[in-house]
């Protein structure tokens, strides 16, 4: 996708005037849904990964054993609370467009760190457990800092 900033606002303008109506941009244009669905992902990918050292540095911590598993999950939850309401203020806040400008570097990472963040509830559930996770942390570890190389 070619990011294009005037065609983003206008397309967080068209969903919040169909908002203001009542209306959802899914149901009265799929299309242009679509379209804005794929600029939030954009987005989404580069604000996570403006904020990847300190995600891997907590990772690196929680590996090394500095952290142990619940004081892991707080600050890994925490940090991915507060990047999520920065993404959010680009649906709302067009001057967050205005400065915003994708990397291609960051492709996916947002979506690496929601399977973590997703991995807390498996393992309150039993479907995992904490070395599963650890060990999985540990594999995504591993490729980011071959992707930093």
């Amino acid at each position: 996708m070619i990011y294009n900033k005037e065609r983003h606002k206008q397309l967080v303008i068209r969903s919040q005037e169909l908002k203001n109506q009542g209306k959802n941009i899914f149901i009265e244009n799929p299309e242009e849904c679509s379209e804005l669905l794929n600029y939030q992902i954009a987005v989404e990918e580069q604000v996570f990964w403006t904020h990847r050292e300190n995600f891997v540095l907590i990772m690196k911590n929680f590996l090394d054993n500095i952290l142990d598993f619940d004081e892991f999950e707080t600050a890994f939850s925490l940090l991915y609370h507060e990047v999520r309401k920065e993404v959010d203020m680009f649906q709302i806040d067009l001057e967050q467009i205005d400065k915003f400008q994708p990397s291609t570097r960051s492709y996916r990472f947002a979506s690496v760190i929601g399977s973590i963040y997703r991995q807390f509830e498996e393992v309150e559930d039993e479907y995992c457990t904490e070395q599963e996770l650890k060990d999985d942390v540990r594999e995504k570890y591993l490729k980011f800092q071959k992707f930093e190389e």
